[in-house]
């Protein structure tokens, strides 16, 4: 079997697992939680233009999370920085 035809599938599965890891563990005192969860969410975006398109209307009908994301951009690793561009609701089409 080709690379190609299980990496997309592959990343897939991997980002809900540590989706769902992360929202689960977030709760505990480390922020070990958040950063699994930010990282399962970055794989499922790149791949997923569903969960891309969900999170650009969540970000438009709850604007203080876009504005959290935009205040935090500058500082985040390249990876979250390109899911907050990505899922920018300006973006979005009508």
């Amino acid at each position: 079997m080709a690379w190609k035809t299980i990496k997309r599938p592959l990343k897939l599965v991997i980002g809900w697992i540590m989706f769902v890891v992360g929202i689960i563990t977030a709760p505990f005192p480390l922020p070990i939680g958040q950063l699994v969860a930010l990282i399962g969410l970055s794989l499922l975006v790149s791949e997923s233009h569903w969960v891309k398109t969900k999170m650009q209307k969540l970000r438009r009908r709850l604007p203080i999370i876009g504005h959290h994301l935009q205040r935090m951009h500058p500082h985040m690793p390249k990876f979250l920085k390109k899911v907050i561009d990505d899922t920018d609701p300006t973006h979005l089409a009508e």
